[in-house]
């Protein structure tokens, strides 16, 4: 625990003068002990993974065997199109999830980091990667921390930490030693690899590398944590298995029952190839990948990048979502939120009322923030004003302009002489100025209480110095106290005009500030500055929509449990009652199933590390929770890979974030994630219209073979008319349906069960019975055929174009179970035009020789085509008859 020990302790058990650094041999020495200094990262899939992925599932597997049957029975042109079938699934699959694997990387930013080293006695510049336990960093505001390192020097040091830890604001650094139990973001002795230097610099001694620091053990959590599969691709698999079963029992019945008639067995054997290329849905693997892919277009118009297909409909799934605080929920940046003046009044800078010409107390306590400040404005671009130095100092100086104060004009006017910079001892910072007509100013800046220790007199309401008494020093601490439960961060104002003593600043005769009285006290209290990192505003209004979808959100943050409380309360993340909230010592030494029961209660973790995320996120997965996390810091990452679906930040977020995320948020946009649930239900609710339109047609491709069969008739389709027919009615059809619009009130129902099958007992019913009305409708013709027509190849046409018709009209009916087809009919135009596609096609496959010969299909007379056109209306018709009965008995 080096943070806890003396920093000559440390350098000691290290081997290294820090004076001198490492030489050269010792520092290769350690370099082949520990290795290089790089973190174990998550690979991404090759193309050639992503490629054969579009392979495993067992239906493919399932019509890889059909194609083999089909080959090795002579059947070479149907054993081909099913291969093409497949092929093309593969195809479309790969290029959508390539083409999301190229848009992450033109998110990334490749930077090398080196780092400024004491080597042989002497400073220079190498490669982050060669870095070794022992080495002597100098650390300066910008740098990049490139290892976990035990503070020697610090001046005025404050670090950056948010991706590790979580923390909003920055964090002051020290070199004395923390306490031996403190948490990793209370650990003011230490700097971490990935986080950033805001403010100061020190000089610091590496104490571990690569895989041994904190970044790195993340790294390992994330890379050991399991790939969870989708409840899409649960849902699929297990009707995978299904199928299985059945078209083994149909076949099995097929032959029996043929064999029972008298037919030969090896005809038998036929029939029931064809049975199961009727049963199987060669459609599904297809058609389900164009409907996710189709999803993923639109959601990268709203601003998602999508890296797993399955990943689109998961968030249609989604029972909780566990997200991060700081740039997630927040803005990720101080803003100055009050001032809360020593009058006893409260100034906002976005309050047009708050002007400052004609009010001075207001004008000198935003004149003391603006004089003790470090921070500079850089020019206005086309993103506005921005400052550069600490985040706290920054705020400063935005709201001053906000206030309408010229920063640049304030500070000609009042040149700084000297400064006393804060330090983490001090807790606060003094600056020496020279006004206009040869006086000088002192301003003051810290923590309250070392502010008001510090002051002597106050302003009041006008503005005149009143001693600072006990009654005063206690209403300012209240006040202090109650902006903290707030969750601002509260910074005192004062300041002091000097007058030998600020000759003497200026002339240089004063040798020691730190000890000079007149500087150090006797200033006049002007009041507290409140900031925070505002939450965005657009979250409020996400998480209200999120509980009305039935999802709860939970915040997962390192910080303090104050401001997790306060941020929680402005969110209304538990709607208006008080959030429930634990923090990370709550959770020390819980039972698995304790943590899952507190999981599904608290909304708000506090001070939650890595490893609290990871265990609070698998225990909720594993009690049966489709959970989302999202997040942007490296601490995320954990959890976002175990997550059922993990959604990254991709303007602030971390390459480790975006690596573990299935999805990556392009605009940092928490109320993009509602929006992409949303889209994850329709595209859910689309697949089940298309699972319930697709299985009603094999079903009722089945019952015609079947029961032609059992009743002595002839085989009314012939095994590549059963293929040409499925691809034809299922693929355009299914894109049809796949951009059918939201249903009313999507978003005003709860999450649906991960554990609920694809195929519901409600459902299969309905396709049941559907499926059966379809095939008498065929089988009607069908027979109609056989006695006008006879045995042949015109009484399998018209039986090809009847049941393409009846699957045509049914099409309109599979677009929702309950509502009329003809609701909003318009609003989907690819309905209209799917069914002019299968009806070309359709013509094409009778009138155009070539392909009639493969199909084997005969030109049709005028009846015939008015026949077909009442295989159409005719489901349509007794649908809506059922559907508008069913609605009456439920108003009933």
């Amino acid at each position: 625990m080096p943070h806890a020990l003396n920093a000559a302790t440390v350098a000691r058990l290290l081997g290294v003068d820090p004076s001198h650094g490492l030489n050269t041999s010792e520092a290769d020495e350690r370099r082949k002990r520990f290795g290089a200094n790089a973190i174990q990262t998550i690979r991404p899939r090759s193309p050639w993974r992503i490629l054969l992925e579009q392979f495993a599932s067992l239906i493919v597997a399932l019509l890889a065997v059909a194609a083999s049957i089909a080959w090795a029975t002579g059947d070479v042109i149907e054993a081909v199109a099913i291969i093409v079938v497949l092929v093309i699934n593969a195809l479309i699959g790969f290029a959508t999830e390539w083409q999301a694997g190229r848009a992450l990387d033109a998110l990334r930013r490749q930077a090398r980091t080196t780092a400024r080293v004491r080597r042989n006695g002497q400073q220079t510049n190498v490669d982050a990667a060669d870095l070794v336990p022992g080495d002597v960093v100098i650390l300066n505001a910008g740098d990049r921390v490139p290892a976990d390192s035990r503070l020697i020097r610090a001046g005025s040091l404050h670090a950056e930490e948010s991706a590790l830890t979580g923390e909003s604001t920055t964090v002051e650094k020290s070199s004395e030693p923390a306490e031996a139990n403190a948490l990793l973001a209370e650990r003011h002795s230490m700097v971490y690899l990935g986080t950033t230097i805001a403010a100061g610099h020190g000089v610091a001694v590496v104490t571990a590398t690569g895989a041994n620091t904190e970044l790195g053990r993340i790294g390992k959590l994330v890379a050991d944590a399991p790939d969870e599969s989708t409840p899409l691709e649960a849902r699929l698999a297990h009707l995978g298995h299904r199928l299985v079963y059945a078209v083994l029992v149909i076949a099995a019945v097929v032959m029996v029952t043929g064999w029972l008639r008298g037919d030969g067995l090896w005809l038998m054997a036929q029939v029931a190839i064809s049975l199961a290329v009727a049963a199987v849905p060669e459609g599904l693997p297809t058609v389900t990948t164009l409907i996710l892919a189709l999803g993923v277009l639109r959601m990268a118009r709203q601003n998602a990048i999508v890296r797993r297909l399955p990943a689109v409909e998961t968030l249609g799934s989604t029972s909780i979502i566990c997200t991060d605080k700081t740039g997630t929920l927040t803005q990720n940046r101080m803003t100055v939120r009050e001032y809360q003046l020593a009058d006893g009044r409260s100034v906002s800078p976005v309050d047009p009322r708050s002007s400052l010409e004609k009010d001075e107390l207001p004008g000198r306590a935003v004149r003391a923030s603006v004089l003790c400040n470090e921070a500079a404005l850089t020019a206005p671009s086309a993103e506005g004003l921005r400052a550069l130095g600490d985040p706290t100092e920054t705020a400063l100086l935005l709201a001053a302009e906000e206030m309408s104060i010229d920063v640049s004009r304030l500070r000609s006017e009042y040149p700084k002489i000297i400064e006393v910079p804060f330090d983490a001892s001090t807790k606060r910072m003094i600056t020496v100025h020279r006004g206009k007509t040869g006086t000088y100013l002192a301003a003051l800046k810290g923590a309250p209480s070392v502010v008001l220790d510090a002051c002597a007199n106050y302003l009041d309401a006008s503005s005149s110095t009143r001693p600072l008494d006990d009654e005063a020093r206690a209403r300012f601490l209240l006040a202090n106290e109650e902006m903290a439960d707030r969750a601002l961060r509260v910074l005192g104002l004062a300041e002091k005009r000097l007058a030998g003593a600020g000759e003497q600043v200026a002339l240089g005769t004063i040798s020691n500030l730190e000890s000079n009285a007149e500087i150090q006290a006797g200033y006049t209290f002007l009041g507290f500055v409140g900031m925070i990192d505002p939450p965005r505003p657009e979250v409020p209004e996400a998480i209200e929509h999120a509980r009305a979808a039935g999802i709860r959100v939970v915040m997962l943050t390192g910080d303090q449990m104050n401001t997790a409380r306060a941020i929680a309360r402005e969110l209304r993340l538990n709607g208006d009652q008080e959030a429930e909230a634990l923090h990370a010592r709550d959770l020390e030494g819980l039972s698995h199933d304790r943590l899952a029961e507190l999981a599904r209660t608290a909304n708000v973790f506090a001070r939650v590390s890595p490893e609290d995320k990871l265990r609070i996120v698998e225990a909720l997965v594993q009690c049966g929770e489709v959970v989302a996390v999202t997040g942007d810091g490296v601490n995320d990452a954990p959890a976002l890979k175990r997550a059922s679906i993990g959604v990254a930040m991709g303007e602030r977020g971390t390459e480790a974030a975006k690596e573990a995320a299935d999805i990556v948020l392009t605009d940092d946009n928490f109320a993009t994630i509602l929006k992409a649930v949303e889209g994850g239900r329709v595209i859910y609710a689309n697949i089940m219209k298309f699972v319930h339109m697709m299985f009603s047609h094999n079903l009722a491709e089945v019952l015609v073979i079947f029961l032609s069969i059992a009743a002595g008739w002839p085989l009314p389709l012939l095994p590549l008319q059963i293929l040409w027919m499925n691809l034809v009615t299922d693929v355009f059809p299914a894109i049809a349906l796949a951009l059918e619009p939201a249903a009313p009130g999507v978003m005003l129902r709860p999450p649906r069960s991960p554990k609920s099958s694809l195929l519901s007992r409600d459902l299969l019913v309905l396709i049941g019975w559907q499926a059966m009305l379809l095939a008498a409708i065929v089988l009607l013709i069908y027979a109609w055929a056989l006695g006008v027509y006879g045995e042949g190849a015109h009484a399998r046409t018209v039986t090809l174009v009847a049941i393409v018709g009846v699957q045509l009209g049914h099409m309109f009916n599979c677009r929702s179970r309950t509502r009329t087809a003809f609701e909003g009919l318009f609003r989907n135009p690819f309905i209209w035009i799917a069914a002019a596609i299968v009806i070309a096609l359709q013509l094409t496959a009778v009138y155009l020789t070539p392909l009639s010969r493969v199909l084997n299909t005969t030109r049709l007379t005028s009846l015939d085509w008015l026949m077909a056109a009442g295989a159409v209306v005719a489901p349509i018709a007794l649908v809506e008859a059922t559907k508008l009965f069913s609605r009456w008995k439920r108003r009933g």
